[in-house]
């Protein structure tokens, strides 16, 4: 669009084009999500954002961004992702970005229907739709659980190969490779996340481990095997952060790419245990207590029978513990380097437990809500 303004000067009539740049088109899947709530909310600051979910958006979600604009359905179904895709395009000449954050996760080792149903139709239905309607770049979710820890210490990179040790890695490791093979007709970007969390923890491995660790002696005091067990953890704040760097130099980092949305390392479990003790109202006993691989199964084979009679199954299942002492420990060399990202020292999840613990103390009863909201697979989104 163009505007036309005039200047008088030396006696003339100067005539000055001014453009009105048009923002750039995003669609997002899984946009009443965790993830993709966050995203919404910071993207429509500056792009014009359109949002897929089959869940509708809390009205607080609506209120603190309403300029996008919201469509109700499930990716599962062709016609109903073909019909917004063409719709967008057709009103806006094109689509910039297309963010895949929707997918089902589970932590159980069975392979349920939702996982072939979300996680890859859901996908291909997407995918199908961009390569028709000519989207600029695909930005896809995946995880670094997606990748198996390695078993002689080294880190894993944006080059390392995905596995299918769980029903939820496969599922991703499916969807890269569904991604993959659009390699020439769309360019894309595929984002293997870390465990992701807020200042009101909001991450279902968290969670689990500080409602274990700020229980009563000696129960609150256990860790098993030596304590090596690790996960990397980046902040809510920092993912967003990356997720606006790859719009922002969308041309400068070629047709496809795989990124590490993580922290360099891992923290282990011997580093957060004394971090969640101290600020429990059990501080005084901050010594651990060291159990076998063995002898930690059987209280949690032990736990979920419990939970399956009372209805409140953990969130831990007896498979974890297969992976005792292993983390997943990332090098994001790679990642850093070419967005020129990382994430803030601030932001650590050693740095938040304070906050985390906080909140928990200030609002039991709120943070107690986001986080079986979360674990649930029926998140809503609150205000900060």
């Amino acid at each position: 669009m163009f505007r036309k303004t005039y200047k008088k000067f030396n006696r003339r009539f100067v005539t000055i084009q001014t453009v009105t740049m048009a923002k750039p088109v995003v669609i997002i899947t899984g946009a009443s999500g965790f993830l993709g709530s966050a995203v919404c909310i910071d993207l429509a600051k500056d792009f014009r954002v359109f949002a897929i979910d089959r869940r509708e958006p809390s009205a607080l979600l609506r209120k603190v961004a309403p300029q996008v604009s919201w469509h109700i359905l499930d990716i599962s179904d062709i016609q109903s992702v073909s019909k917004v895709f063409a719709q967008v395009k057709n009103d806006f000449g094109q689509i910039d970005f297309l963010i895949h954050l929707a997918a089902y996760y589970d932590f159980s080792m069975d392979w349920v229907g939702e996982y072939q149903r979300t996680n890859i139709t859901g996908t291909a239905n997407i995918l199908n739709a961009s390569k028709y309607e000519g989207v600029k770049r695909l930005i896809f979710a995946s995880s670094v659980a997606a990748m198996e820890p390695s078993t002689d210490g080294s880190l894993l990179n944006e080059n390392s190969p995905t596995s299918e040790i769980i029903p939820y890695a496969r599922s991703k490791s499916l969807g890269e490779k569904l991604i993959k093979e659009t390699s020439g007709q769309v360019p894309f970007t595929i984002l293997r996340i870390a465990g992701v969390f807020s200042d009101w923890c909001e991450l279902p491995p968290l969670y689990g481990l500080i409602k274990l660790w700020t229980s009563a002696f000696p129960f609150g005091c256990i860790i098993p095997g030596r304590g090596d067990s690790g996960i990397p953890y980046i902040h809510l704040n920092d993912f967003v952060g990356l997720m606006r760097q790859c719009l922002l130099l969308d041309r400068k980092i070629g047709l496809s790419n795989i990124f590490l949305a993580s922290p360099q390392g891992a923290v282990l479990h011997r580093q957060l245990f004394p971090a969640i003790r101290s600020e429990s109202r059990h501080s005084g006993s901050l010594r651990p207590i060291h159990i076998s691989q063995k002898i930690a199964k059987t209280g949690l084979c032990f736990k979920h029978t419990l939970g399956k009679i009372t209805g409140n199954i953990p969130y831990e299942h007896p498979w974890m513990l297969d992976y005792v002492d292993k983390s997943w420990a990332t090098d994001t060399e790679i990642t850093r380097r070419i967005l020129n990202w990382d994430c803030s020292q601030d932001l650590g999840i050693l740095r938040k437990i304070p906050k985390i613990m906080s909140n928990l103390r200030k609002d039991p009863t709120g943070w107690e809500s986001r986080n079986k909201s979360r674990n649930e697979r029926l998140f809503v989104y609150y205000s900060s």
